[in-house]
C-alpha cells in the first residue's frame, strides 16, 4: 500500500484505505478497483492523494488506521451538521465587527445550539467514541489522513483530535481531563466559522482563536478547560503567537503561583497535534511534506514554538517512517532502490524493516527484506508523491 497522487492514479489500482465524500459517508471502500470513471471523480471532488495497493506490488501492508472508518464518518458528518447549524444562525453576519461577533457566540441562539437537543450533542457522542477508540492504541499511525477540498477542516479537526488524546494518555492525564481535551480538539477551529472567506492570515488566527473560545464556553454546560483549546493552539513558546502572546516554560508541570495567565497543558498539546497533522496534511499556503520531514520540523520548532517536552513524547510514540510508507534508500548497496515499511521497532521509529520491491530504475525485483536496526549502514527517506 502507498499514498499516490490523484493525477498519478490508474485503472485497476485498487483503494488501500476507505475514501469518505463529503458527507462523511464511505465513497469507495478498501479493496474496490478503481475505473477510470471513479478517478475522474476522485479529481472532481478535490481530492489530493489517496492510498493503493498496486497490482504490481509483490506485497502487501493493512493499512494501520487511527480510526474506525464508520467511526471517523459520523464524526465527519457530526461536525459538518455543527459548522451548518452555526452558518444558518449568523447568516451574513460574518461581515459584522469582532465585538458583534462576539455578543453572537454568548446568544440565547448560539447556547440552544450547544444544547443537550442541539448538532453538538451528536457530536459530543462521536467525540466519546473517539476517545475510547484512541486509548486502546498504543503507536500514532502517523499517515496522513485522505482529505478532500470540502471536508478538509473536519478531517483536520479529527485528527488533531486523534493525536492529542494519544499524547494526553501518554501524559497521564486523567480521564476527565482527556476528555475535555477531545471536546476542545475536535472544535479546536469552530472560530472559523464566524470569519469572511478573505482575511489577513495573523488576524485570521487571532480572530477565530478568540471567537472560538468565546463560543465554546458560551453553553450552559460548558467545559473549563476545552474553551482553552480553541483559544491556545496558535500561541508559541517564545510569546511570538497568538492571540493573547503567552509564554511558555517548556515544562509539562504548571506554574499556578505565576501572577499573570498561564497556558494550559491540554493549549499546548493540542498546539503540537495542530502543527503535525498541517505539515502532514498542508494548507492553502503550504504544500503537504512527508511524515520523516514532518518530525524533523517538529524536532526543530521545539522548545521555541512548541512544548519541548511534548514534542518529546510525542516522538516516543510516532513512526519516523510509518508503517505502509513508500521509501527511497540514499545510501548502501541499494542506493535508489524503492521499498515499503512492513515493520516498526517500537522502540527505533527511525530504524524500520523496509521491503525492497524495485531498483534503482524502477524495475520490479524479487523481494529483499532490509532490517535497518541491524543495518547502520543504511539511510532512507519517505518518497513525495
Amino acid at each position: 500500500m502507498r499514498l499516490v497522487s490523484v493525477r498519478n492514479l490508474r485503472p485497476g489500482f485498487v483503494v488501500g484505505r476507505p475514501i469518505m465524500d463529503e458527507g462523511g459517508q464511505i465513497l469507495l471502500h478498501q479493496g474496490v478497483a478503481l475505473t477510470l470513471d471513479y478517478i475522474e471523480a476522485l479529481v472532481a471532488k478535490g481530492y489530493g492523494a489517496i492510498y493503493v495497493q498496486d497490482p504490481e506490488d509483490p506485497i502487501y501492508v493493512p493499512p494501520d488506521e487511527d480510526l474506525n472508518p464508520v467511526t471517523r464518518a459520523k464524526a465527519v458528518h457530526a461536525l459538518d451538521r455543527v459548522y451548518s447549524a452555526i452558518k444558518d444562525e449568523i447568516g451574513d453576519l460574518r461581515e459584522q465587527t469582532f465585538e458583534r461577533l462576539k455578543g453572537i457566540c454568548h446568544s440565547q441562539a448560539m447556547k440552544s445550539l450547544l444544547g443537550e437537543r442541539g448538532p453538538f450533542e451528536a457530536l459530543n457522542t462521536s467525540t466519546n467514541t473517539i476517545l475510547n477508540e484512541v486509548l486502546d492504541r498504543k503507536i500514532l499511525a502517523g499517515l496522513t489522513t485522505i482529505k478532500m477540498t470540502d471536508t478538509y477542516l473536519h478531517h483536520h479537526c479529527i485528527d488533531v483530535c486523534v493525536i492529542s488524546i494519544m499524547l494526553g494518555q501518554a501524559l497521564e492525564l486523567s480521564e476527565d481531563h482527556l476528555r475535555q481535551l477531545a471536546t476542545g480538539c475536535i472544535l479546536h477551529d469552530i472560530g472559523k466559522v464566524f470569519l469572511r472567506q478573505r482575511v489577513a492570515p495573523i488576524t485570521e488566527i487571532r480572530q477565530h482563536t478568540l471567537l472560538g473560545y468565546e463560543l465554546l464556553r458560551s453553553g450552559e454546560n460548558a467545559d473549563i478547560l476545552a474553551p482553552h483549546v480553541a483559544l491556545e493552539h496558535h500561541e508559541y513558546q517564545d510569546g511570538s503567537g497568538e492571540p493573547r502572546g503567552l509564554r511558555g516554560t517548556n515544562t509539562i508541570e504548571r506554574n499556578r503561583k505565576s501572577s499573570g495567565p498561564v497556558l494550559t497543558l491540554i493549549g499546548e498539546i493540542a498546539a503540537v497535534a495542530n502543527v503535525y497533522d498541517n505539515l502532514l496534511s498542508g494548507s492553502a499556503s503550504t504544500p503537504p511534506i512527508p511524515p520523516d520531514h514532518a518530525v524533523q520540523t517538529l524536532q526543530y520548532v521545539a522548545g521555541k514554538q512548541l512544548n519541548q517536552a511534548i514534542v518529546r513524547t510525542f516522538l516516543r510514540m510516532t513512526p519516523v517512517y510509518p508503517l505502509g510508507i513508500e521509501v527511497l534508500v540514499r545510501s548502501g548497496r541499494y542506493r535508489n532502490y524503492t521499498g515499503i515499511v512492513t515493520r516498526i521497532h517500537p522502540d527505533h521509529f527511525d530504524r524500520p524493516v523496509v521491503t525492497l520491491i524495485r531498483d534503482n530504475h524502477g524495475r520490479p525485483i524479487p523481494v529483499i527484506e532490509v532490517n535497518l536496526l541491524e543495518q547502520p549502514q543504511f539511510t532512507i527517506r519517505c518518497k513525495m508523491l
